[in-house]
């Protein structure tokens, strides 16, 4: 048996869904028999969390400060070991910009894009979007859950896309939109699980899909997927130096080309997530997957 923090909640604007996958993880390890405590970081300063008194702890902060690497230098600052990627590979991954760019870098096909700043005139703003031909997809670049992405097919809409981003982050992405099929690869320490295929009952796998829509349907290895597609979310995981539980967003467009959207360190492991999902698919329970996690960066320190 083992002595577990699991670190749940924060301050970000993904604090529900934190919440929620830290106890769903915490009652999962329970069942597997190891003792656990749930902190949460908005109430308790990591730093001054006790050397010593737990084995191991699993973040399940989502968002800005869970996921973008401050979170993990406090755990290495309080001398804690902990499942998951290192401060610099997640504060990477957590940038859109910075990801895509690296990957694009490395030969892995994400989709064409461009960056407005919120410092500048909406106006102008406006006009660069409208200028990017055909249907976009705006996004702020370093947020999780969907929160703050729009898909935009008119140029009337830009507006209203432009000022939602700009709710979460000074700067917007903002990427060409690839029509076709949502699909997600859980990858375990450099190890990808089945795929699976999203399919939300509203236009697309907004926060409210991924979440509290029972609708949203989920197919596990569906077919007619790229046979490269587990490698190509391991190689980009390679790339960027992420470790631990991660999940790796695609659209597969008409033709079956993958365009990688992005990297999580930190993914959900609600009722509804996908990580579960797909370890349920190969047999492991996620206090099972967790444990597997744990086990390896016991047995592989940093």
């Amino acid at each position: 048996m083992l002595n577990i923090l699991v670190l749940a909640g924060g301050t970000s604007a993904e604090r529900d869904i934190s919440l929620k996958s830290g106890c769903c993880v915490a009652d999962a390890l329970r069942e597997t028999e190891h003792h656990v405590d749930v902190v949460d970081p908005r109430d308790t300063a990591v730093e001054s969390l006790q050397q010593g008194r737990w084995d191991i702890a699993v973040p399940m902060v989502h968002g800005t400060g869970g996921e973008d690497g401050v979170l993990q230098r406090q755990l290495l600052k309080a001398g804690i070991p902990y499942v998951g990627s290192s401060p610099d590979a997640s504060e990477l991954t957590f940038d859109k910009i910075r990801t895509n760019r690296l990957l694009r870098e490395s030969n892995i096909v994400v989709p064409d894009g461009i960056v407005v700043d919120s410092r500048h005139s909406l106006q102008a703003n406006c006009q660069a979007v409208s200028a990017f031909a055909g249907n976009v997809v705006t996004k702020p670049p370093r947020q999780g859950s969907s929160l703050g992405i729009s898909i935009v097919q008119h140029a009337e809409q830009v507006e209203a896309a432009l000022m939602l981003a700009f709710q979460f982050d000074t700067e917007c992405l903002v990427e060409r939109f690839i029509p076709g099929r949502e699909v997600t690869v859980p990858v375990v320490d450099g190890t990808a699980l089945p795929s699976i295929e999203i399919y939300p009952a509203v236009q697309w796998y907004d926060y409210q899909a991924k979440y509290a829509d029972d609708r949203t349907e989920y197919r596990v290895s569906p077919e007619g997927l790229p046979n490269a597609l587990p490698q190509i979310a391991a190689t980009a995981c390679n790339i960027c130096g992420v470790a631990g539980i991660v999940r790796v967003d695609f659209r597969v467009d008409e033709q079956g080309q993958p365009w990688l959207l992005e990297v999580n360190t930190v993914p959900g492991m609600t009722t509804h997530s996908l990580v579960p999902k797909a370890a349920a698919a190969v047999g492991l329970s996620l206090g099972e997957l967790c444990q597997q996690a744990i086990a390896t960066r016991l047995t592989a320190p940093r």
